[in-house]
């Protein structure tokens, strides 16, 4: 009988080393194959400011020190947003090294290291979790590493510094709670260093530190002893940070309400009650993520005031919440700990206490969504009275996994959004259609996808205008869509209207030289050639030149009989795009208005050199020649004139 036992026991065990063993797996196979259709995805959105074109990361190794050195955006741009993140430029420096330009390298790296996350995710919840039933730190860290908000995180490269933030968390964790030796508890201090180097959230971790140390001392000495080595790194982690940030040549920069909605909110009542409502948002997403997007500024989320649904809404949430976590207080601990979990790790990011760069993100919630994973998972098991579950068939089991079956489908849908700007923005424009600049951005990247014929864009433009007219119906100061709206009237033919949005640009930016030129253009082809001809001389002046600058400045000038002016124009047009055919064609015909008859042969045979199908050169050709009384040639060319 007791032999009988004995072996009962040994079976017992043998089956969690199994279940542990493929789950482990599974959970590994599934974070890198659900991620790896972002592999050959190219470099989206903040990546060309990290990446691509930041010069601290493409000097390579050699680019560190001053990666160590300076602000986050600094090998960019001189925005100076307060940031100081190193890590994730460190590891950007490193693979360009060895894979230049190859945004490959870092998509591979950003699912490597997700998926080491999840790995050790598991591993960490395991022991803090081991009197309960292993279904219940699977599934917690199944639902994690499936839940669609990942999406930005791992898809978009920029996004590292969330991995890394919550990865060298959970390291200092292992080292500190699973392993318990000096070498590992200085590894952990280490860590955390790592952690608060990757991002400025990383603070927040410290409460949640302390608080691990007390469930397992319930000694304040003890308690203070351990955790006064991570003290001292913040305060030490946050002077140097404040070195960094101040010492800079570059001023901090002032959000506007382009940067985050809140910013225009008319009082601290209304930023503080819309703030809430964006928390609101983010308890929503948690559980059930729905029109998921790159973008929620203005006005995708509206400023609200104390009586809206909104605000109540989301009070109602939070309030459900805390009642939550003060029910299970000491029914089941744990519930109260993800939702203190999830509370500590926003909120910093909710704007309610003060306001941050962006109004709300779906990165933002990667770190949080933890907290809330783990109290729904604690609930659902502790509901059914299956906390020490053995069995693999079990309704509340099939469930979780259905709904993590439906987390992943969307995941995986939502990774091809993030293939290119051009995916991004004309998917997500369905999915924040009330953001200014996701329409702009859709707006734009239908605009660079036009054919190069302007005759076979028609069909195409009053799509693009639509979304530049939402755009400004958002946000009537968006200089950005009255410019490229002015381009797109003036594209159909539109020119009074195009002349509007111009003139309501450079009202808005009286300094934006690279106007001048859209003007002169418009004034051109409603054949103001004065106020044409005023505008080009600003434009050049300015160096803001294109193609048929000189070329329409130049007819401009024949058209108000400035003959002489003219040809000077054309001749240094002509130096700068030597192939353009049409401007030899009216370079020839003020040559020959000034009865410079053989000079104007000379470019109208140039012109039709370079386009055997201007057909007007041909005319021009043979009367030009008749004026100097070569009447052979002038008949010949009369001829070829007639046959086309």
């Amino acid at each position: 009988m007791s032999k009988k036992v004995k072996n009962s026991t040994a079976e017992i065990k043998t089956e969690k080393i199994v279940s542990y063993s493929w789950m482990f797996w599974l959970l590994g196979i599934v974070s890198f194959f659900l991620f790896a259709n972002t592999l050959m995805h190219g470099f989206v959105l903040d990546d060309i400011a990290v990446i691509e074109q930041n010069k601290f990361v493409k000097n390579g190794i050699a680019g560190i020190p001053d990666i160590l050195t300076t602000f986050y955006w600094q090998g960019y741009w001189d925005s100076n947003a307060g940031l100081y993140r190193p890590m994730s430029l460190i590891s950007f420096a490193v693979e360009w090294q060895f894979m230049p330009n190859n945004p490959f390298i870092h998509h591979f790296c950003n699912v490597i290291l997700y998926t080491l996350n999840i790995l050790l995710l598991f591993t960490v919840l395991k022991h803090f979790l081991s009197n309960y039933t292993i279904w219940i730190p699977f599934f917690i860290v199944l639902l994690f590493a499936v839940h669609p908000i990942h999406t930005e995180v791992v898809a978009n490269i920029k996004s590292r510094d969330e991995i890394l933030c919550l990865l060298f968390f959970t390291i200092t964790i292992y080292c500190l709670f699973c392993k318990e030796s000096v070498g590992y508890f200085i590894l952990g201090i280490l860590s955390y260093i790592f952690c608060l180097l990757s991002k400025e959230a990383g603070i927040l971790f410290l409460p949640i530190l302390i608080v691990l140390f007390w469930n397992k001392m319930k000694n304040l000495k003890l308690i203070f002893k351990k955790t006064l080595p991570f003290i001292v790194v913040s305060i030490a982690w946050l002077s140097w940070h404040q070195y960094v940030i101040q010492s800079s040549p570059y001023k901090r920069i002032q959000y506007t309400y382009l940067d985050n909605s809140l910013v225009g909110c008319g009082d601290i009542i209304t930023q503080v009650a819309t703030g809430f409502s964006v928390l609101g948002r983010y308890i929503l997403n948690s559980i059930v993520p729905y029109n998921l997007s790159y973008d929620y500024s203005f006005n995708q989320i509206p400023c609200v005031g104390l009586l809206s649904y909104q605000f109540i809404g989301s009070l109602i949430l939070i309030a459900i919440l805390i009642l939550i976590a003060f029910k299970f207080r000491s029914k089941n601990a744990i519930v109260t700990f993800g939702i203190g979990f999830f509370f500590v790790t926003i909120l910093l990011v909710t704007n309610i206490f003060t306001l941050i760069g962006a109004t709300m993100g779906d990165r933002l919630l990667y770190t949080p969504v933890l907290g809330i994973c783990i109290a729904v998972v604690f609930i659902i098991f502790y509901s059914f009275k299956i906390m020490e579950l053995k069995s693999y068939s079990h309704p509340v089991i099939y469930g979780l996994f259905i709904v993590a079956g439906l987390y992943s489908y969307y995941s995986f849908g939502r990774n091809k959004a993030w293939k290119s700007n051009f995916t991004l923005f004309t998917e997500d424009v369905n999915h924040t259609p009330n953001s200014a600049r996701v329409n702009f951005n859709n707006a734009t990247a239908l605009f660079s996808q036009l054919p190069e014929d302007v005759n076979n864009q028609q069909t195409q433009l009053p799509q693009i205008i639509a979304n530049y007219e939402k755009a400004l119906q958002i946000d009537p100061k968006d200089k950005g869509s009255l410019v490229n709206l002015g381009v797109c009237y003036y594209r159909i033919k539109q020119y009074q209207k195009a002349l509007d949005c111009t003139q309501k640009a450079l009202q808005i930016n009286p300094n934006d030289i690279t106007l001048f030129g859209n003007l002169a253009d418009i004034y051109f082809m409603k054949n103001e050639y004065a106020l044409a001809i005023i505008n080009y001389k600003k434009a050049i002046e300015n160096k803001s030149i294109q193609y048929n600058t000189y070329n329409f400045y130049g007819v401009a000038l024949f058209n108000s009989k400035e003959y002489q002016k003219a040809i000077i124009i054309f001749e240094d047009g002509l130096k700068l795009y030597p192939e353009h055919a049409e401007m030899y064609l009216n370079y020839g015909n003020t040559l020959a208005v000034s009865s410079r008859f053989k000079e104007a042969i000379i470019a109208f045979e140039k012109a039709y050199q370079l386009n055997p199908n201007q057909k007007n050169a041909l005319n021009c050709l043979s009367m030009a020649n008749r004026a100097i009384g070569n009447i052979e040639k002038s008949n010949y060319y009369l001829s070829e004139y007639n046959k086309r």
